[in-house]
């Protein structure tokens, strides 16, 4: 078992997006938080210690959109120095910057960039990502891919998309476009039903799962001609997942909050906190919780833990 990968929640509070599906900026969320950033001291310290082992990637931020961190230049800074790449996932906008500028200070320590639209069509996209311009998110995908083909070849562009009732019959676009823009993958989750007003988005449930399954056989034949991650037909037996369905992430990523807090998955966070209190890297080495009899025995026992029995992200073995 070792460490690969270090999540780093720097900014949860700061995106100019508000999905519908986002646990933190969606539209329906009630409760606004007021967490404060990371500090670039903080930032600094993790960096340093996550580059001495050596990782294959860090990621920025998946809760707020990391390129609206003011300290986001510290990840460049630190990571140009060494083998350890940047896995970024972004809301598509490039804010601050813009695409090209972006483009220029990213791609020479990207392994990959995950960039998420769920439609082609505005209509549908701008639905679920509420404050999108998708027009402008597409073309940006284009410029960003001819770029990363002149700075960096190795970096590879991921479409990333959440899997919902809403957006079924577009994914086939997306799979399409990418396709004909060169892009490397296509990847996306189901949703993680974290307010009322989008349990009927779930295609998870008895009523949806047949539309799921059936799109799946649609789509098979593109998988000669991309990379399609989550793709996949699934099971429920009374809304659980089936035991040989497995964590892609445990044994594998660690989680750090914007106050050093480690999180070991990325459950929403009123639902990870079930699996208990890991401790902060104030106190303790990154190594030291992935190595720690509690994490050790999470990974031995976590499909006895009833959120990892729902849980909405466990892949087929």
């Amino acid at each position: 078992m070792k460490l690969q990968r270090l999540t780093i929640d720097t900014n949860p509070d700061e995106c100019n997006l508000h999905c519908i599906m986002c646990d933190t900026h969606s539209v329906y969320n009630t409760q606004k938080h007021t967490r404060k950033s990371m500090s670039k001291e903080l930032l600094e310290r993790i960096l340093d210690e996550a580059i001495s082992l050596k990782l294959d990637e860090i990621i920025p931020s998946t809760m707020g959109e990391p390129l609206v961190y003011k300290h986001f230049g510290l990840f460049i800074e630190k990571l140009k120095k060494t083998k350890t790449r940047l896995n970024l996932t972004t809301n598509g906008t490039f804010p601050i910057f813009g695409i090209e500028k972006w483009a220029q200070l990213l791609l020479p320590v990207l392994s990959d960039i995950k960039i998420s639209i769920n439609g082609i069509d505005p209509q549908v996209n701008e639905r679920i990502m509420r404050n999108d311009d998708t027009l402008e998110k597409i073309e940006n995908i284009k410029k960003f891919t001819l770029l990363r083909d002149k700075i960096n070849p190795n970096a590879t562009i991921t479409l990333q998309v959440t899997f919902l009732q809403s957006n079924l019959n577009s994914l086939e676009e997306i799979i399409q476009f990418a396709v004909e823009n060169g892009i490397d993958r296509v990847k996306g989750h189901h949703l993680w039903v974290t307010y009322d007003e989008i349990r009927s988005e779930s295609l998870q449930t008895t009523s949806n799962l047949a539309n799921w399954n059936d799109f799946i056989e649609k789509i098979e034949k593109y998988k000669s001609r991309i990379k399609l991650v989550n793709f996949e037909k699934i099971e429920r037996n009374e809304g659980k997942v089936p035991p040989n369905y497995i964590c892609p992430f445990l044994g594998k990523e660690l989680w750090i909050d914007h106050e050093g807090n480690f999180n070991i998955c990325c459950a929403p966070s009123d639902k990870r906190v079930s699996l208990g209190d890991f401790g902060n890297i104030k106190d303790s080495g990154i190594e030291d919780v992935f190595h720690s009899q509690r994490y050790l025995d999470l990974v031995k026992n976590y499909k006895q833990k009833e959120i990892c029995q729902n849980c909405s992200l466990r892949i087929p073995r």
